[in-house]
């Protein structure tokens, strides 16, 4: 994490969930929709409203990007747009005055960075305005 800015467990539990999907998936380049997709189930778990459930995240990860055939052996590592994202979503934070980042921070920052596949929102069958409504609440 950026200096002045710690990672809240929540947070953890998205970074950590979003790297999980790609193992789960055989994937092993993370993208900013995993990123996005890991928050959403956080913030779901913690009773946020009107957010796809894990089923439909997962079949939007499945259109952007399919799944492997072979497990994955190595780590996973980030993509370029998944750094994108991830430095905007915590430079959002900072020019907000925060330094706790959380799985909503993380969304949020994801979303507004313009690196998620707009088809990724199309297979949530969410538009990314009206997500980035429900999660700002």
């Amino acid at each position: 994490m950026a200096e002045g800015v710690r990672l809240t467990p929540d947070g953890q539990r998205a970074l950590r969930e979003a790297e999980q999907l790609c193992w789960r998936m055989n994937v092993a380049i993370e993208a900013p929709e995993h990123l996005l997709a890991g928050a959403l189930l956080v913030l779901g778990e913690g009773g946020s409203v009107g957010l796809p459930d894990r089923a439909r995240i997962e079949e939007a990860l499945l259109l952007v990007h399919g799944a492997g055939a072979e497990p994955l052996r190595e780590q996973v590592m980030p993509s370029p747009g998944a750094r994108a994202a991830l430095n905007h979503a915590v430079a959002r934070l900072r020019e907000m005055g925060g330094s706790a980042f959380g799985a909503r921070d993380l969304a949020l920052g994801v979303i507004d960075s313009g690196e998620v596949n707009p088809l990724f929102y199309r297979g949530l069958g969410i538009e990314r305005d009206e997500l980035f409504r429900l999660i700002g609440r």
